[in-house]
């Protein structure tokens, strides 16, 4: 799967809600995605301002949200 193929499925599942990194990768772990790659094209979206990253302190766990949202 190419980056932007994966960047715009990160971004697709992530215009339903916010979620975990772990959330993310369950949800497209079936298309057979690299993980290596899924990590960089991630941080490649925060990097870019896409996509937000913030703690939940309650949870102790950082969550992902679309930057507009």
């Amino acid at each position: 799967m190419s980056r932007e193929v994966l960047k715009k499925k990160i971004l697709e599942l992530l215009s339903k809600g916010d979620m975990t990194s772990t959330q993310l990768r369950d949800e497209l772990i079936n298309e057979g995605i690299n993980l290596i790659e899924f990590r960089s094209a991630l941080a490649e979206l925060v990097r870019e301002g896409v996509v937000e990253k913030y703690p939940v302190y309650e949870e102790k766990k950082f969550y992902f949200r679309l930057k507009n949202a």
